[in-house]
């Protein structure tokens, strides 16, 4: 195979797949305008239908279905996070506990919750006694001021929780 014919088979291959995806685009933006299927329920549904109805959870119902019925201590939990977030994008969040990290009694469990967000549920991590300590950070995501919500799970099935308020502006300027 000589230097030019590898030339002129990648020219092609761009050129052949620079249509493809030229067309898979214009399809993709004409199945977000023109409705696909019949109408009934179970068709899928635009990018713009999904931005147009956000459906916002309750946090009750949420903790609900998360934990049943069981009681939420609010104790052994603590959080740090702003008082203030200026990017409500990037909100860092440190959740730890001082509840005992040994086998047949550890916290098996860290969710973290936006009581504002249209989904109140951010995330969760899973525990062992070999993390050593229970303990979590990371950077979530609020629409708008909010309370959040850190709660664990032993391994003998306790709630332990705590809320933080954290107002979020535009520029961290406080209004």
């Amino acid at each position: 195979m000589k230097k030019n014919d590898f030339s002129h088979s990648r020219r092609e291959f761009l050129k052949k797949t620079g249509f493809a995806s030229a067309a898979l685009l214009s399809f993709s933006a004409l199945s977000s305008v023109i409705p696909l299927g019949n109408g009934k329920a179970g068709n899928w549904i635009g990018p713009r239908e999904a931005e147009a109805a956000p459906v916002k959870e309750d946090i009750k119902d949420k903790l609900k279905a998360t934990f049943g019925n069981r009681k939420i201590e609010m104790s052994h939990v603590t959080m740090k996070a702003p008082i203030i977030a200026e990017n409500g994008a990037v909100v860092p969040v440190n959740i730890s506990s001082d509840l005992p990290m040994e086998a047949g009694n550890y916290v098996k469990k860290i969710y973290i919750f936006v009581d504002n967000n249209s989904n109140p549920f951010i995330a969760s991590v899973d525990l062992s006694p070999a993390n050593g300590r229970a303990a979590f950070s990371l950077r979530i995501k609020m629409r708008k001021t909010s309370p959040v919500r850190a709660i664990v799970e032993t391994s003998k099935g306790k709630l332990y929780g705590t809320t933080k308020i954290v107002k979020v502006t535009i520029g961290g300027c406080g209004g």
